[in-house]
């Protein structure tokens, strides 16, 4: 029996529900001591296929673009898919959720789940500056373009 489900055919609430199990999973596993290098994937792809990309390519789901990224193709492996607030940011919100349900998962999904297409110059500027993997020194929790204007990367709506 095939139990493969066309994750574009999904409503919200099946995602949400898939990716509160995966939630409810990693806190259980991270309790009994497993570290969190063991059990990132489980949340990262569920997070990444379920609500990321719920509306197709990574092309079409980022938030945002660089300036220098306009009327480039992800294709071309001249782009980064990058998250605005680095992923583990968001997994530790989501972890820290006590009662896990759909609204609130959501709301830390909407709050704290954000991508962006960057090219690979500019990927190598947040490395540079120590940015990849985490927010600018000081940064106020809402501002989620601040590792780009952190280093001068002009960042705009993706359309």
């Amino acid at each position: 029996m095939d139990y493969t489900v066309n994750m574009k055919d999904m409503d919200e609430s099946k995602r949400l529900e898939l990716i509160s199990e995966a939630i409810m999973y990693c806190q259980r596993v991270r309790d009994l001591g497993m570290p969190v290098s063991a059990y990132s994937k489980a949340l990262r792809e569920p997070v990444h296929f379920l609500w990321e990309r719920r509306t197709g390519s990574k092309e079409k789901c980022a938030n945002y673009r660089s300036k220098a990224a306009i009327g480039m193709s992800i294709k071309s492996r001249g782009l980064v898919y990058d998250h605005s607030i680095p992923f583990r940011y968001l997994q530790g919100k989501l972890l820290a959720i006590e009662n896990v349900s759909h609204d609130q998962v959501k709301h830390v999904l909407e709050k704290y789940c954000c991508a962006a297409l960057i090219t690979r110059e500019e990927d190598a500027q947040l490395n540079a500056a120590g940015l990849n993997r985490k927010m600018p020194e000081g940064w106020d929790g809402v501002d989620f373009l601040a590792r780009y204007r952190e280093i001068g990367i002009e960042i705009v709506e993706n359309k």
